[in-house]
C-alpha cells in the first residue's frame, strides 16, 4: 500500500474509515426514503442547527420504523461482508497486512485500556439522558430492557463468530480476533443512542458513532485487531441493536398478553441466570 504522505497515513486511514461508516448510514437512509431531501444531513445541520435539520432527521427516523427489514440489514450486512472478504481467511483485497504494516511504521504502540469503558459510553449517555428527564423514543425502563437485549445478542453473536472463524490476532496472542468484541459492543451502544435520541438531534448520532469509531481505531493501534475485525465488529454491533429494537415490541406484546391471562399465573416462571460471567434471565411456561 502506497501513500503520498507516509507520515499522514494513519490519520488519513482512520478518517476514511469514519467517513465510510457515515456514508453507509446516509446511503441506507436514502434508499429507505427516496423522497427525502438529497442534501447532506451534515450540511443541513450546519446551515440550520438545530431546528430544521433535527426535525427532518427525526421525521426520517420515525418513517424508518415502518420500513422493511432489508433497510435495517443493509448497513450491517455491508460491513460484515466487507470484513469477512478482507480477513486473512479470505484475503480478497489484502488490506489487513497493509494497514497493519502502515500503522506499525508510523504510529507508536498505544498502551491504554480506555476502550474498555469507551465502548459503553454512548449507551450510558442515552440512559443518563433519560434519567435526567430528556425524553427518548422509550422511557428509562424500556431503554434498559432494550439495551440488555442488544448486549445479550451482541455477546452471543460475537463470541460464536470468534469460535467459528478462529483468526489469529495481529500480536499473535490468541485465535479469537474476528470480529472485534470491543468494536461490536461500541457500535451496538452507538446505535442504541442513535435510535433513542437521533430524532432529537443528529449530533447525538454523530457523537455516538465517533466514540465507536475511536474504540475500533484503538484496537488496531494496540495491535489487538486487524482492520477486517473492526469493520465486521461494527456490522455485528449495529445488527444486534437493530434486532433488539425489532424484537422488543413482540416481546412486550407477548408479556402483556400473559399478564392479562390470570390462568397462566401459576404456570409462568422467570428466574435470573448467570453462566460463565454472563448475566441473563430464563423464562419457563408450563402447559397442562
Amino acid at each position: 500500500m502506497t501513500f503520498l504522505c507516509k507520515a499522514c497515513a494513519p490519520a488519513r486511514f482512520f478518517s476514511l474509515v469514519f467517513l465510510l461508516l457515515v456514508g453507509l448510514e446516509a446511503a441506507a437512509q436514502t434508499l429507505a426514503h427516496p423522497s427525502a431531501p438529497t442534501s447532506s444531513p451534515l450540511r443541513a445541520a450546519v446551515d440550520s442547527f438545530p431546528s430544521a435539520a433535527n426535525l427532518r432527521f427525526g421525521q426520517q427516523l420515525k418513517r424508518g420504523e415502518h420500513q422493511p427489514a432489508v433497510r435495517f440489514l443493509l448497513v450491517p450486512g455491508l460491513l460484515i461482508g466487507a470484513g469477512a472478504l478482507t480477513t486473512e481467511r479470505v484475503d480478497m483485497l489484502e488490506t489487513d497486512e497493509a494497514v497493519h504494516d502502515e500503522v506499525r511504521a508510523h504510529v507508536p504502540l498505544v498502551h491504554t485500556n480506555i476502550e474498555d469503558q469507551l465502548r459503553y459510553v454512548p449507551a450510558y449517555a442515552s440512559l443518563g439522558l433519560s434519567v435526567v428527564g430528556v425524553h427518548g423514543q422509550h422511557n428509562t425502563l424500556e431503554q434498559g430492557i432494550i439495551f440488555f437485549l442488544a448486549k445479550t445478542l451482541n455477546d452471543g453473536l460475537t463470541s460464536n463468530l470468534k469460535r467459528l472463524t478462529h483468526v489469529q490476532r495481529p500480536d499473535g496472542s490468541s485465535f479469537d480476533s474476528f470480529p472485534s468484541q470491543h468494536t461490536s459492543a461500541a457500535f451496538a451502544s452507538a446505535t442504541f443512542l442513535h435510535k433513542e435520541y437521533g430524532g432529537r438531534s443528529i449530533w447525538y448520532s454523530i457523537g455516538g458513532y465517533s466514540v465507536a469509531t475511536a474504540t475500533g481505531a484503538l484496537r488496531i493501534l494496540k495491535e489487538r485487531h486487524w482492520l477486517s475485525d473492526v469493520v465486521a465488529g461494527a456490522g455485528v454491533g449495529i445488527l444486534s441493536t437493530e434486532a433488539a429494537y425489532w424484537a422488543y415490541p413482540l416481546l412486550r406484546r407477548t408479556a402483556l398478553k400473559l399478564i392479562k391471562r390470570p390462568d397462566l399465573g401459576n404456570r409462568v416462571m422467570v428466574m435470573p441466570l448467570y453462566v460463565n460471567g454472563a448475566v441473563g434471565a430464563s423464562f419457563a411456561l408450563s402447559f397442562p
